[in-house]
């Protein structure tokens, strides 16, 4: 469970980014953290003083149990459902470890002199640590009464000689004091009940400090009734046969009640995470309303069906829980409600199979005490664990997610040794061997239930990844202007989060906030000229919120991002190499071609001749100044292409009309430059040479970033669809794949040929594929 609110705002699951006055900062991403330092002060002080509240508590609590009495014998219930000593305090009375005890007898001096003796008989049942795990009612008043037995006798003794005396069977009574328990004497398995409750309870108030929400006063009121039985289960461990009245009474009340809180705190948790269920508030309502109702007719314990009505409706209630964090799931994914219906199904199963062992008792009484005492144990230590360890689950640390499955697996192997002891009469070893056989079947199972689809990313074959990479390089050469946009796509196709989001602020590199749930994406620029970017991607739920994100992840995302700015740094170095041989081949045909051209024109023997080849020297140079240019605008470039057109086509007594219409001026790169001025100079050679035609139409439209050149002759041409495409149409239509467009040559009325070039996506087809020139 997080700390704070992490769900993502509803907005559109695409990438969030507008204009540059409205893209967010990285603050108003992270949602509210600057408002941390308003609060942290009260709070922090309120979780102190909760800390230092509990652990004095914990202290008061060891206070009491060290001025309890205390048996100088330990105690242990034997199969056939006897009790036995099994060690003792005094070497001297080490010979006696292994007797039967049947009870504790006292002779109590009256004020008339007389004597009178107490005896309080010690079954099995009187090792029983408490009365909530006792299924038949007849049974848990016999254990009250053992106990109300053992007390009586120790009142009545006098408070400075407490002897009494062992009833030993086929041995002799033996004395022994009792005495106060004192610091020394409690067991280490209070201090580290007491240690893990204490936690529990500390990070219970940071949750619901940290952000005081429905969501996280349930998880406060699970980890409070966590460790509330905790403690209790802490001091039974060291009051032995000295259980008070009161102390009966209250342990059997609390904890069904926590219990029940438990159920009812889990229904809230399902229903308000990530988001909040349509029709929550019912939900909520009658999760604590059955809750009510069973502690009003069941809390008390007063029958064995009301032990089954409470142990049926915890049962029924998490269950239910179960089922709506499925549902919330599938409404918005979300980790931490994955790991948490797991983990509570795996807590449920555990849960009715120590129910089962309790109800149906078995002919070894000794495992159903050892079922109530260590088995209950073990399930409260466990789900102690999963909700101290539920928020972290989801993120790839494996120690982590292995221990908590481990737990998991002992969890069921305890309960189920136990379980094939007490009901199916197995021996230890043929018991043990089976439970540990299944419990290792359920960690495979659960294991690979749990890790395949929570924490791992599923794998990136190395093909993939540089398909990716070439990709995103390609459209980043082609769109340096969208690098933000891009970048945040390619994120997305990585990592498939529910949200990404451009934001306003500074990275050094890749992080990790919130536990996982969101990533800090550093967006560097990738273009040295256009300075720092400051700019960086808010991922917010990994795979569509099946999981968190890692240090793995960011690490990936920062070797992306370095990875595509050496492929532009490479790209740019290459360009700038094919820049400067354009300007020497340019500069070379100019000095050379030009100069021995122009001797010729003036060494003409003709007019014609002479006024060729002056034409093409004027081709020479609109090639030389075309290859020598780093851009061209494509205003400008038009203007050269109407004059050149005009230019063969007079030569050639044909008419040109000239159109061109374009709602932005764009910069047009050496393929595109290239590519268009031999299009349109193939298709005019084509109507000089072939067509004989009188008449040419040029039209040139560029509008929403489509281009649309069209060529129509008047010439003798007809059924283009039969022509043969040689170097000359076939060059066209190299030129136009090289654009990313298409080509369509139809018959024009009433006579001639049109040829149709229209380049979709005009300003990405500035790639830098190869070019001859």
């Amino acid at each position: 469970m997080p700390a704070a609110d992490t769900s993502p705002p509803t907005r559109s699951p695409d990438l969030l980014i507008g204009s540059s006055g409205d893209i967010p900062t990285l603050d108003e991403v992270l949602q509210g953290s600057h408002d941390l330092p308003r609060w942290i002060g009260w709070r922090l002080r309120m979780l102190v003083g909760a800390v230092l509240t509990g652990f004095v508590l914990v202290l008061l609590v060891g206070q009491w149990l060290s001025s309890q009495p205390r048996l100088p014998v330990s105690l242990r219930a034997t199969a056939e459902g006897t009790v036995r000593l099994h060690s003792v305090d005094n070497p001297a009375m080490q010979r006696l470890e292994g007797h039967i005890i049947e009870g504790l007898r006292g002779e109590v001096t009256q004020p008339s002199g007389g004597i009178v003796v107490l005896e309080a008989p010690i079954e099995m049942l009187a090792l029983q640590r408490s009365g909530r795990w006792i299924s038949d009612a007849e049974e848990r008043q016999h254990f009250v009464d053992l106990h109300l037995g053992v007390a009586h006798l120790l009142a009545a003794l006098p408070a400075d000689n407490k002897v009494v005396q062992l009833q030993l069977v086929n041995a002799p009574d033996e004395p022994v004091l009792i005495t106060r328990r004192g610091w020394t004497g409690l067991s280490p398995l209070f201090w580290l009940l007491s240690a893990l409750a204490l936690t529990l309870f500390a990070v219970g108030s940071v949750v619901v400090l940290a952000g005081p929400q429905l969501r996280n006063l349930a998880y406060f009121a699970l980890a409070i009734s966590q460790a509330g039985q905790l403690m209790f289960i802490a001091v039974e461990t060291n009051l032995d046969l000295f259980l008070p009245d009161w102390f009966m009474t209250l342990d059997m009340r609390a904890r069904a009640g926590l219990d029940l809180v438990t159920a009812a705190a889990m229904i809230q948790v399902a229903v308000l995470h990530p988001r909040r269920l349509k029709g929550w508030p019912y939900f909520m309502a009658l999760g604590w309303a059955t809750a009510a109702g069973l502690g009003v007719t069941a809390l008390g314990l007063d029958s064995t069906s009301s032990w089954l009505w409470l142990h049926t409706g915890c049962t029924v209630m998490t269950a239910a829980a179960i089922m709506l964090m499925g549902a919330a799931y599938r409404a918005s994914p979300h980790p931490f409600t994955l790991v948490l219906q797991r983990f509570s199904a795996i807590t449920l199963a555990t849960w009715v199979l120590l129910s089962f062992a309790v109800t149906r008792g078995g002919p070894r009484p000794d495992m159903l005490l050892n079922i109530t005492t260590f088995g209950v144990m073990t399930w409260h230590v466990f789900f102690a664990s999963q909700l101290l360890l539920a928020p972290y689950l989801s993120r790839s640390k494996q120690i982590l997610q292995e221990f908590s499955l481990l737990a998991a697996s002992s969890t069921v192997a305890a309960s189920l040794d136990l379980l094939f002891v007490a009901v199916f009469s197995l021996g230890q070893f043929t018991s043990m061997t089976l439970s540990l056989f299944l419990s290792f079947g359920v960690y495979m199972s659960v294991r690979r239930w749990l890790m395949t689809r929570l924490p791992g990313r599923d794998p990136i074959t190395m093909e993939r990844l540089f398909e990716r990479l070439y990709r995103m390089a390609r459209e980043l050469e082609r769109r340096p202007a969208k690098t933000d946009d891009l970048l945040a796509r390619l994120m997305r196709e990585l990592f498939d989060p529910l949200e990404v989001t451009v934001a306003r602020g500074e990275v050094a590199a890749s992080e990790l906030r919130g536990n996982g749930s969101v990533m800090l994406v550093r967006l560097p620029s990738l273009r040295p000229k256009e300075g720092p970017s400051r700019h960086a991607l808010v991922l917010k739920h990994s795979n569509k919120g099946r999981r968190l994100f890692t240090s793995d992840d960011a690490r990936l995302a920062d070797r992306i991002i370095d990875q595509l700015h050496r492929v532009l740094s490479f790209d740019q170095a290459v360009e700038q190499g094919r820049s400067e041989e354009r300007i020497r081949i340019a500069q070379d045909l100019h000095d050379d071609i030009g100069a021995r051209l122009l001797t010729l024109m003036y060494q003409a023997p003709n007019a014609d001749i002479e006024e060729y080849i002056r034409h093409t020297l004027q081709d020479l140079k609109t090639l030389t100044r075309g290859l020598a240019a780093q851009s061209h605008g494509l205003s400008e470039a038009a203007g050269e292409w109407k004059r050149d057109l005009h230019q063969r086509l007079g030569i050639a007594q044909c008419e040109l009309n000239w159109q061109m219409t374009q709602d932005c001026d764009v910069t047009l790169s050496m393929v595109q430059w290239s590519a268009l001025t031999r299009i349109l100079r193939e298709l005019v050679n084509n109507t000089i040479s072939h067509a004989k035609a009188s008449k040419v139409q040029v039209v040139l439209v560029l509008a929403n970033d489509q281009l649309s050149l069209t060529v129509t002759d008047n010439g003798l041409g007809r059924a283009p669809e039969t022509w043969s495409h040689g170097l000359g149409l076939g060059g066209v239509r190299k030129r136009v794949k090289q654009l990313g467009g298409t080509v369509r040559w139809s018959e024009a009325e009433p006579k001639g040929v049109r040829c149709e070039v229209v380049v979709e996506n005009f300003s990405a087809s500035a790639g830098p594929a190869a070019d001859g020139l």
